[in-house]
């Protein structure tokens, strides 16, 4: 997992073609903009966990951080 620090206005980006950006931060809580091509879905993770793995349009998540590397 690669772990980063970022300020307010600061933006990340992955593959070239998703940016994350830093928006607000309000107390313990982050407020984020993520910008990424029309074919690249953006779920929040826990709506994944809840979802019936049969029934969900969404590929199944790899934690990494459970992984030895």
């Amino acid at each position: 997992m690669l772990v980063l620090r970022r300020k307010v206005g600061e933006s990340i980006i992955v593959d070239g073609v998703i940016s994350v950006s830093i928006l607000a931060v309000e107390g313990e809580r982050v407020k984020i903009g993520i910008s990424a091509p029309a074919d690249v879905s953006i779920v929040r993770e826990e709506l994944i966990e809840r979802a019936p793995e049969a029934s969900s349009p969404f590929p199944p998540l790899v934690n990494l951080a459970n992984q030895n590397r």
